[in-house]
């Protein structure tokens, strides 16, 4: 009887505890599966690529008329005059005239950048605006070409390190001591991301998070350039064995920890403009709708196009 009694609490609780084993093993299965998915969806899913009119138009119009035309040079013209003052340190309150040593600075990579894009993007806009002037041109069927792909890349790599260049130096580079307020540190320190800032308002070119790391493509490859110039005995313009102070080799788990934070501060600043996109277009539709002319479904006749580009 005892016995008896015995078995039938024993049995419940061994079929409560594989009752509750099952559960677990089906949880952790469904966990799995949910996170393989998430995987596949991040790693493997092709995104559609984007119009390859977007390279060539602003956003607050789909055609190219011709104040865009020369905003567009006017861009190029501006990274131009800031990457040439930059070489022959017009503007400097003290030139040093330390030619070899320019292209070791991350502020001129990204002048380097700035101006490859704002090229490029003249371009681009020029062949749409010839293409425009024949009758039956679609710019829907443009086709996205090697050109478009790299401007894309160099557009979101120029924006995030102009603003990264920006942000680290006013807030670990900048020595009152050592460095002067003078018209050449702000045009290389301010005027870059003032120029990005503008060109992101206008243009319509995609920000997309899956694109992340072709910015920290940029601050891999810093990385691995400071520090083959440190081993080879590289110096500064000032004479010193590095490039930037708080990027100093001979302290390595510093220099680590600079490169990894500018590595999130890159991938903040792109995460960020992939938010701010979506509000700029979200007011583009609001202004419009306003205006009862939507962007997104504007079709202006050929003969008000031909008026606008001519």
């Amino acid at each position: 009887m005892v016995l008896t009694l015995f078995s039938s609490l024993v049995i419940p609780k061994r079929f409560l505890f594989s009752l509750l084993q099952c559960s677990l093993c089906r949880r952790a299965m469904v966990n799995k599966f949910w996170c393989q998915e998430a995987a596949r969806k991040w790693f493997y899913r092709k995104d559609q690529p984007p119009q390859p009119r977007v390279f060539s138009e602003p956003k607050c119009q789909k055609h190219v008329a011709t104040w865009y035309l020369l905003y567009r040079w006017l861009i190029f013209l501006a990274w131009a005059c800031i990457l040439l003052c930059s070489i022959f340190e017009i503007g400097s309150q003290n030139p040093m005239s330390v030619y070899g040593t320019w292209p070791i600075y991350l502020t001129n990579w990204d002048l380097v950048l700035g101006v490859g894009q704002a090229l490029l993007g003249c371009f681009l806009v020029l062949r749409r605006w010839k293409l425009q002037k024949i009758s039956d041109f679609d710019p829907s069927v443009l086709m996205l070409g090697s050109i478009d792909k790299i401007y894309w890349y160099l557009y979101v790599v120029t924006t995030c390190t102009a603003f990264g260049v920006t942000i680290t130096y006013w807030c670990s580079i900048f020595d009152p001591r050592i460095h002067h307020l003078d018209p050449l540190n702000i045009m290389l320190h301010i005027c870059n991301s003032v120029l990005m800032i503008i060109d992101f308002c206008v243009t319509s070119i995609p920000f997309r998070l899956r694109n992340i790391w072709w910015c920290l493509i940029i601050v891999f490859l810093y990385t691995v350039f400071s520090l083959i110039y440190y081993l080879v005995g590289g110096l500064d313009k000032n004479g010193y064995h590095y490039i930037y102070k708080v990027l100093d080799w001979k302290k390595p788990i510093q220099a680590l920890l600079v490169c990894l934070g500018e590595a999130i501060l890159m991938s903040i600043l792109h995460s960020s403009f992939c938010f701010l996109e979506k509000i700029k277009s979200w007011l583009y539709l609001k202004v419009d709708k306003k205006l009862r002319n939507p962007y997104a479904e504007t079709q202006i006749s050929i003969t008000e196009k031909h008026a606008d580009i001519v």
